[in-house]
């Protein structure tokens, strides 16, 4: 039997941790958007999109295109261009590790510890084995979601604190984290949907340039407060 998360709580919690971090958590926020910004751009540079940019922009707006102009939209976005998609590869790789790391620096301000823009890069450290747990997992949710949609998305929902726990216990294989990220979120799954739900409107604003500096923060601290609850024997310390 495990005790249900005051999501209240869990946010002001994480909100002070915000305010009390070492490091500004905007800063290394905008650190972040911006390195992955100039990386998709980069993307488009390589697979030359510039040029189809503004129908696209155009598409997803609802302009009307004929048959003509979308079979040429198509032919740009899934033309072969092995040299570029090894290079996008790359990106999304660095992109994960980044991601990671900011992770790291957002539950370093939940269990008030030491943290600096520097977290960004720690990830890198632990790179085959971060890369390891994203290839395994990604599989897992993959072939769950060949049966249904909703086993899929279940078994992404199994997998959330595998990465806190590689980050926390290097010590830890790569499937010892799955395994014990799916005990922690035994019964718990439904919660964390709900979490995620109640940070829809945040993440709707992301559509406007550069909003995600704030909220990413607040988003992230609060998803690792989430990890440090539930990972946190009753009766110690950081109960939520």
């Amino acid at each position: 039997m495990y005790h249900p998360i005051n999501r209240a709580a869990l946010k002001a919690d994480a909100r002070a941790a915000m305010s009390e971090s070492r490091s500004n958590p905007y800063i290394t926020a905008l650190v972040f958007v911006a390195v992955n910004y100039l990386l998709n751009y980069l993307s488009m540079r390589v697979f030359n999109y510039d040029d189809i940019l503004p129908q696209l922009y155009a598409y997803l707006a609802g302009a009307e295109f004929s048959t003509e102009e979308l079979q040429y939209l198509y032919y740009r976005l899934t033309e072969p261009n092995f040299a570029g998609q090894l290079i996008d590869l790359l990106i999304s790789v660095v992109q994960l590790m980044l991601s990671t790391g900011f992770a790291l620096f957002c539950l370093y301000a939940v269990r008030r510890a030491a943290n600096s823009v520097g977290n960004l890069l720690d990830s890198f450290g632990m790179f085959f084995r971060i890369l390891g747990l994203s290839i395994v997992t990604g599989l897992f949710t993959f072939l769950w979601g060949l049966l249904f949609v909703i086993p899929g998305i279940i078994a992404a929902y199994s997998y959330r604190q595998a990465y806190y726990l590689l980050l926390e216990h290097p010590e830890m294989s790569v499937m010892d984290c799955i395994r014990e990220s799916k005990e922690m979120m035994r019964g718990r799954k439904g919660e964390l949907f709900i979490l995620d739900l109640s940070f829809l409107g945040w993440s709707l604003l992301t559509i406007i340039p550069f909003v995600s500096v704030y909220v990413l923060p607040y988003t992230e601290t609060t998803y690792a407060g989430y990890y440090v609850a539930i990972s946190t024997p009753q009766g110690s310390e950081r109960q939520i």
